[in-house]
């Protein structure tokens, strides 16, 4: 249930910086903006992720659940968001969506992948 929560929280946050600020993120005109996007919410992720694993104690077998319950209610969410792009992102051009579904594809593929992330001490 936890990790259904921080899901929710990171996708709200997410949402809200985007809602208020995606002009600054998606500009298809300045394509290293959009590349710095994409590299940018690497870290981001594995801050947002590993962390969280660590503090709650989340063993290398439960990684991937726990990935997949922080990932599950933006994917929910954001599949009925993405419909209603143009009001709810009101200060995104409105050939700005598929810039900003292939960046949630891309955010929610890097939280599945940090569950496949071990510590060095689980392994050894």
């Amino acid at each position: 249930m936890f990790f259904l929560l921080w899901g929710l929280l990171v996708w709200l946050g997410a949402t809200l910086i985007f809602r208020f600020g995606g002009q600054f993120f998606f500009l298809h005109e300045q394509p290293m903006l959009m590349i710095m996007s994409y590299i940018l919410v690497v870290p981001l992720i594995l801050v947002l992720t590993l962390p969280i694993y660590k503090w709650k104690k989340v063993t290398a077998s439960q990684r991937i659940k726990a990935a997949i319950f922080i990932a599950l209610p933006g994917m929910l969410i954001d599949s009925i968001v993405l419909i209603y792009f143009q009001d709810i992102f009101t200060n995104l051009s409105p050939n700005t969506d598929k810039f900003f579904a292939s960046w949630l594809l891309w955010a929610y593929s890097l939280i599945l992948l940090s569950g496949f992330i071990s510590n060095r001490n689980e392994l050894e």
